[in-house]
């Protein structure tokens, strides 16, 4: 069946980026930096790695290709061909997860095949077709490939004879060991990917081209807030909200509720009470409010700071966080601290904490050493430490919480009496 299609063309050739530098930065969309994120740059030839620093930046410098053999790609694809236009060959790389059949297909706008059926096996990462379209007339070209029956995709060539961007000190030959060279035009990226357990995987496309011997990305933003819930409004309050690997988090402690001083118990008295540190309500506005367990997950099932719930919890607890969210598990504490490498400083916000137990919220966490209320009524630990209740209880009067202390650069699972005021942090359902 002949096919007509329209095509909107921009000329541009490509090349080896070897001696070459990227450089750039990480930044969050409060313009924070992202250090330790893994970061990988591919062109149609080569896939390129380097990591961000502590301030953000990366440089890709003196740029060699990672091996096939060390790491093979997670999923197919295509590149564009290089060059382009072209006279009268060009090339196409392939990658593989696996071995696999490709099979390439070359037609005109008209639909007609120029080119016969050519079928190749090729190993699972970097492979290539070349296609030579030699006594064809100029024009756009098609061209089809089909991977082992499950993968199709359709690349767009231009051949152009006498054309002035294949002059003969810019024409880029093939060799056999798959490499390009010859002086380069311009160096065109597919992309840039940035991957990390706290921010999962982010990729970059349209990037600009590199016509010299450097290219500055400048600040690439990775937004941090959670898809399409940047805050949330609750009882008056906006909060935040800070996507963590696979999780989505409230940036800031809950603050809902009516004061009540230290020295009275919370009680199922169908209200939410809180406790500001120090009785002082300003508290409360800074750190977030302060909850014993029972008071937490709103008495669900019976529950109480003296006795389990009936049954036990088998599902999230809302509690006292907005509709849509719950008191976080253990489980999702311990996922949290896995996305964190175990580090509290990633949890931290910058400025809590000191030496080894300094802050740099690289996780977005933000947390504050907000304190507590003990079971004596005092408030202790302002600056010292952030404790965290869960949802899972430890015994009839304990409950399990993360702490995060000023000079610990670990995250700790703990339990402690249920009558403590500690803080709540809310997850999304």
């Amino acid at each position: 069946m002949k096919k007509i299609f329209s095509i909107l063309l921009s000329i541009v050739c490509f090349t080896s980026i070897n001696a070459q530098t990227v450089t750039g930065k990480l930044v969050d969309h409060d313009n924070q930096p992202l250090p330790s994120v893994q970061l990988k740059l591919y062109s149609s030839q080569y896939t390129y790695i380097t990591a961000s620093s502590a301030d953000g930046s990366f440089t890709f410098s003196n740029i060699t290709s990672v091996n096939s053999e060390d790491e093979l790609p997670s999923e197919y694809y295509i590149s564009n061909n290089f060059p382009n236009p072209f006279n009268p060959t060009t090339r196409i790389n392939i990658t593989l997860p696996t071995p696999d059949n490709v099979r390439m297909q070359v037609y005109n706008i008209l639909g007609q095949e120029v080119i016969e059926l050519t079928e190749k096996y090729f190993s699972a990462g970097l492979n290539y077709f070349d296609i030579k379209l030699d006594g064809l007339p100029n024009g756009i070209y098609l061209a089809k490939f089909t991977i082992g029956e499950k993968y199709t995709s359709i690349r767009k060539l231009m051949l152009i004879y006498g054309s002035q961007h294949l002059s003969t000190s810019h024409i880029y030959n093939f060799t056999t060991n798959n490499k390009l060279f010859k002086t380069p035009l311009a160096t065109k990226f597919d992309s840039l990917v940035a991957t990390s357990t706290i921010i999962g995987k982010k990729k970059f496309t349209n990037l600009p081209l590199m016509s010299g011997n450097s290219l500055s990305l400048g600040n690439m933003i990775i937004e941090r807030y959670c898809i399409s819930m940047p805050t949330v409004t609750y009882a008056g309050k906006t909060y935040n909200t800070v996507q963590i690997g696979t999780q989505c988090w409230l940036k800031e402690n809950l603050n809902v509720g009516n004061w009540i001083p230290g020295n009275q118990e919370q009680t199922n008295n169908q209200t939410i009470d809180k406790y500001c540190y120090n009785d002082d309500e300003n508290n409360c506005t800074t750190y977030g409010g302060l909850y014993q367990w029972a008071e937490a997950v709103q008495y669900k099932n019976g529950a109480s700071n003296t006795t389990s719930p009936n049954p036990a919890f088998s599902d999230n607890v809302q509690g006292i966080c907005p509709t849509g969210w719950h008191i976080p598990t253990k489980a999702e504490f311990e996922s949290l601290k896995a996305s964190a490498n175990s580090s509290s400083n990633a949890l931290k916000a910058v400025g809590q904490g000191t030496g080894t137990g300094a802050g740099t919220n690289t996780s977005g966490f933000s947390a504050l050493l907000a304190g507590r209320r003990d079971i004596s009524s005092n408030f202790t630990s302002l600056g010292n430490g952030a404790l965290f209740w869960n949802s899972s209880g430890f015994a009839s009067g304990n409950g399990y919480l993360m702490i995060l202390w000023y000079d610990d650069k670990n995250i700790n699972m703990d339990y402690g009496a249920k009558s403590y005021g500690f803080s709540v942090r809310c997850i999304k359902d």
